[in-house]
């Protein structure tokens, strides 16, 4: 085994020679970290999720940059930004990265969006100028344009990952999104159905669980554009 950061390397080394992308912790919502004895949130699917938790803990955030750029000296890593909404975020997110490989004369890795409100689907014209890629989070994206959240079965008929609203904002993420690639992950991304329609969209990327890249391997090889 090696040894990265004093750090025992064994996610990374299977991946030697292929792009690796990283999402940095995404805590709020409906993944909590009890030990962080964080205040409660009313709301907290609006409240401080992704990246907000993360500016507003940056000794963590910083913790996170220095692995990731550390592991990118040997690996083809990118890291991914949870939950942007304002441009802001990712260059904030951008400006802690350069600090970091400044300091040891290197440059970062790319550095990508999620793109997870109806908000940053709007505004991927400003997200864009500061990232490198960008990854559609269909789940979030679908909840918050829907006003349904994925968790609540009452409201299940409502939560609709191929609804003409969301695919809409897909589009719309795709056409201002221009040169900057773009992916989709979630639910959307493994509907076999939905692939048809993401692929006519201009989607080149799709992120699914491994037991399900076979049958979406498959489902592509059937579609003709």
């Amino acid at each position: 085994m090696k040894f990265v950061g004093g750090k025992v390397n064994f996610i990374f080394a299977p991946m030697k020679g292929k792009p690796v992308t990283v999402r940095l912790l995404d805590l709020g919502g409906d993944k909590p970290l009890p030990f962080l004895k964080l205040p409660p949130e009313d709301n907290p699917f609006l409240g401080l999720r992704g990246i907000r938790f993360l500016l507003q803990y940056p000794d963590l955030l910083d913790t996170q940059l220095r692995a990731l750029w550390q592991f990118s000296r040997e690996y083809d890593v990118r890291v991914l930004v949870p939950m942007v909404t304002l441009a802001e975020d990712i260059v904030r997110v951008r400006s802690r990265f350069a600090a970091v490989a400044d300091a040891n004369r290197q440059e970062c890795p790319p550095l990508g969006a999620m793109i997870e409100t109806p908000a940053a689907a709007l505004c991927v014209e400003d997200i864009k100028a500061h990232a490198d890629f960008l990854s559609i989070g269909t789940n979030d994206l679908t909840q918050y344009t829907m006003a349904a959240g994925r968790e609540n079965p009452l409201v299940n008929d409502y939560f609709l990952e191929n609804h003409p609203a969301v695919l809409r904002l897909v589009r719309t993420i795709v056409e201002e999104a221009g040169s900057v690639p773009v992916a989709v992950c979630g639910e959307l991304a493994r509907r076999l159905d939905a692939i048809p329609i993401l692929l006519k969209l201009g989607i080149h990327t799709l992120s699914v669980a491994p037991p399900l890249v076979p049958g979406v391997k498959e489902a592509i090889r059937q579609i003709a554009l």
